[in-house]
């Protein structure tokens, strides 16, 4: 069962993602993913998940690290926490 965020939760996540990979305004961070975002390479993505870990207080292990490539991936991570 997935689980839920609060919007407020959602929108920290929005910047966090957004800022970390340099996206314009119009760009829909949440369909972003590895393979769509020519910015999210390894660098954007060891600072991107060093800035959630920051903001939201958590530890992600490298094993999560690898699998989450994609704004929804990340989505359901932190809903699950």
């Amino acid at each position: 069962m997935r689980g839920t965020m609060t919007e407020e939760t959602e929108t920290k996540l929005q910047a966090i993602v957004r800022a970390a990979l340099e996206l314009p305004p119009q760009v829909d961070v949440t369909r972003a993913g590895q393979d769509t975002v020519a910015t999210w390479d390894s660098l954007a993505h060891a600072m991107l998940m060093v800035a959630i870990e920051s903001e939201f207080g958590l530890s992600i292990d490298a094993a999560d690290q690898l699998r989450l490539t994609s704004y929804p991936a990340i989505r359901d991570y932190l809903a699950e926490r």
